[in-house]
């Protein structure tokens, strides 16, 4: 496509949307850039060739061909090449759901993020600058409606380390130390996502990467643990009870929920260990 900018002409009711594209563009060759008062939006880069380096929140960071450049609005930075021709796609965006969309992927600041899909990743970007070029009436909420897709597909291709893994593992500790402590109470996301002050979203990512279950999923199999440890030490006790006791509303939802990760119901369970 070559070097292009686009700055998108942007209604009212654009700039409601929760998530909008501002500007799009691509350079053949990136000039050093350096904002000492950062940017007014949130930006996205892609760098498909060559080498650079960015330098934000003190650190500085090596920038390879394949990986993405997140900036945060305000946050002083600066970026140049290192090995030319430094190639970028970028994107500028706003809206309320910015920042949550990107923390579904794991990007909680300003920083270097490497992808496993370049592919699909400036595909994305690509289309972006299609809609923005054609500036038509409607070119913003097409941009909107394609940055919105790629945010949301973004957490399929950001690469997440071993060391990122094991610091998101300690990162669900305390939720996990709550679920196991209270799982016999009425949970939500929302009030487990609480205990590590994150949103709910973010939640759901950490728990799908980290141990491959929904948060919801992980307290019912920590529920239908308590429920087999009771059946076991307290035969006499009713079904219903036992649902009661575990933190279901329901025996037959208790009932489902126990044969589905057990491949037996409660009552065929007592049965296989003399009760």
């Amino acid at each position: 496509m070559g070097d292009v900018y686009y700055s998108c002409l942007l209604s009212d009711a654009d700039k409601r949307l929760p998530v909008y594209v501002t500007t799009a563009g691509e350079w053949s060759h990136q000039e050093p850039v350096q904002r000492p008062g950062g940017f007014l939006s949130y930006q996205l880069l892609l760098a498909v060739s060559g080498e650079g380096v960015l330098e934000v929140d003190d650190q500085t960071l090596p920038v390879k061909t394949g990986q993405v450049i997140c900036l945060f609005p305000g946050v002083p930075h600066r970026y140049e090449a290192v090995r030319e021709p430094w190639g970028l796609m970028f994107v500028s965006l706003a809206g309320s759901l910015c920042g949550p969309l990107l923390e579904q992927a794991g990007i909680m600041k300003s920083g270097v993020y490497p992808i496993t899909d370049l592919f699909a990743m400036r595909s994305g970007l690509f289309n972006i600058l299609t809609a923005a070029r054609s500036e038509g009436a409607y070119s913003g909420v097409e941009c909107s409606k394609l940055i919105y897709s790629l945010l949301l597909d973004l957490p399929r291709y950001v690469q997440t380390s071993q060391h990122d893994y094991h610091q998101q593992v300690e990162r669900l500790q305390p939720v996990i130390r709550y679920i196991r402590q209270h799982c016999h109470l009425p949970l939500t996301i929302e009030l487990l996502a609480k205990q590590v002050g994150i949103t709910p979203q973010y939640l759901c990512l950490l728990f799908k990467k980290t141990l491959n279950v929904r948060p919801m999923e992980y307290v019912n199999r920590e529920r239908i643990n308590l429920s087999k440890e009771l059946m076991l030490l307290e035969s006499e006790v009713k079904i219903g009870e036992i649902a009661k006791r575990t933190g279901f509303d329901h025996p037959s939802y208790f009932c489902t929920v126990f044969k589905r990760m057990e491949g037996l119901t409660p009552e065929a369970f007592k049965k296989v260990h003399g009760h």
